[in-house]
């Protein structure tokens, strides 16, 4: 399972943004996270939008980052609770309408803790690398992967500072998945890369 984490701050423009969303519609990428940190509410809630409104109709499942409303309006595939939030697994799915529930998390307190929420379905854990988009996060590396994934009760989706020259480590660790940032944005030809990404799951 391969998910891109969208972020906005990667692009120049909000336009080459959006062409650049146009251009993942016509890949093979399953799944798509809206995720817009550093925008007031209504900010988010339009970019979320205008995204859906981009690829409507097309062969890519949403997730939308803390925004349950917005997520039940376009009918999102799945909604991410992020660590912060206090909010459970029963209420995510009833609020924003979401069949599939993700929870970020950071430390094994916060697993075991939520661990027996039937209604999350996977934990998105991080931060595995050094990564630009968590600067300050702490780096849990490898082999604590490994020991989060033992414990587990639930899939896990690695995050932080993965690409296609690490992702055969995440894959053999024994996640389910891995969702990422920089290295699909940034990529010269998306087509290759998500194909190079998705091969390490097929």
């Amino acid at each position: 399972m391969i998910i891109y984490v969208t972020d906005l701050s990667k692009f120049s423009t909000e336009e080459i943004f959006f062409d650049h969303i146009c251009q993942i519609t016509r890949t093979n990428l399953e799944y798509l996270q809206l995720r817009f940190k550093g925008f007031n509410k209504s900010t988010k809630k339009n970019l979320i939008l205008k995204t859906s409104n981009l690829i409507k109709s097309k062969n890519l499942k949403i997730i939308v980052n803390e925004d349950y409303e917005t997520c039940n309006r376009i009918n999102a595939f799945g909604y991410h609770i992020p660590s912060f939030s206090e909010l459970n697994g029963k209420n995510a799915k009833k609020f924003s309408g979401a069949s599939w529930i993700s929870k970020s998390i950071h430390t094994k307190k916060e697993l075991l803790k939520k661990n027996n929420d039937k209604y999350i379905d996977s934990f998105v854990l991080g931060t595995i690398f050094k990564s630009n988009s968590h600067p300050d996060g702490n780096i849990l590396g490898i082999n604590n992967l490994r020991k989060m994934i033992d414990l587990s009760s639930k899939p896990i989706i690695a995050i932080g500072g993965i690409n296609s020259t690490n992702l055969n480590l995440i894959a053999k660790a024994g996640a389910k998945g891995a969702a990422i940032i920089t290295d699909i944005a940034n990529a010269k030809n998306i087509n290759s890369k998500i194909k190079k990404l998705n091969s390490f799951y097929d």
